[in-house]
């Protein structure tokens, strides 16, 4: 199965990488949240219930509905402070490699600092029965392989302003253009397209993530890239090491 790929893009002032993020995700996990499961036979379950709650932007003239759980919500913004240090870290930073943004500049006097990447992939459990190669498999057990079905990457185009009045127009701008990219994911997520199916009971947890006692999302991965991968060259022992084994093996 190809997993659904959403690509977002959005440039903000770096005040406004916190804001920006957590707006866009926690619209984001509002249509990918579900109440808690609570099953009185393997397959017949009630749901709990779910409230929402609205948070005001300290940086961008916008105000978005999340989730209404302290759990998955420090879970998420966890995520998106150490993204944030990250970003802090590489714009103060004169040797880390970097992107520079790809789009032009949101003002005269704005400073491109870098582009940076964050997303979320949603997935799922498939057990497969083991048939050789691992320790587990030659007692024939079973082994999970996640299989994501869904991704959304956020890629920030990443400035530095001075001015006050330059500010303030970006958390207009941010905002209107914030607003188009939930309403585009609404449409989106709203299409008829796939996501797993309901679970038993066995098989709730390779379906959603069940460590929150008062909401239950699809199981997630935050992925985070503030600077570019950058391949490491190989030491001499290893280049050494390498040549040993291709002669062993040959």
């Amino acid at each position: 199965m190809n997993a659904r790929q959403h690509e977002l893009r959005l440039t903000v002032e770096v005040r406004q990488v916190t804001d920006a993020v957590e707006c866009i995700f926690h619209s984001l996990f509002l249509h990918r949240t579900l109440p808690k499961f609570y099953f009185q036979a393997e397959k017949k379950f009630n749901l709990g219930s779910i409230g929402i709650i609205e948070v005001n932007c300290e940086n961008i003239d916008i105000t978005y509905a999340r989730v209404n759980s302290p759990e998955l919500a420090m879970c998420i913004e966890e995520n998106i402070r150490t993204f944030k240090s990250d970003v802090d870290e590489a714009c103060c930073s004169g040797s880390a490699p970097r992107r520079t943004p790809s789009v032009g500049s949101p003002s005269d006097s704005a400073v491109p600092l870098l582009s940076a990447q964050i997303g979320v992939d949603f997935y799922q459990k498939l057990r497969r029965q083991s048939v050789g190669g691992s320790l587990g498999s030659w007692i024939g057990g079973t082994t999970n392989e996640d299989q994501t079905w869904e991704q959304w990457k956020l890629y920030l185009d990443i400035f530095r302003v001075e001015s006050i009045d330059e500010l303030a127009v970006m958390r207009q701008t941010v905002a209107d253009k914030i607003g188009e990219m939930v309403l585009d994911m609404c449409e989106r997520i709203n299409q008829s397209l796939y996501t797993p199916k309901m679970p038993s009971k066995t098989e709730v947890g390779d379906i959603f993530e069940t460590k929150f006692v008062d909401s239950q999302p699809y199981l997630f991965k935050i992925k985070r890239q503030a600077v570019p991968n950058i391949p490491t060259r190989p030491s001499f022992s290893q280049i050494a090491l390498q040549r040993i084994w291709k002669d062993v093996l040959s």
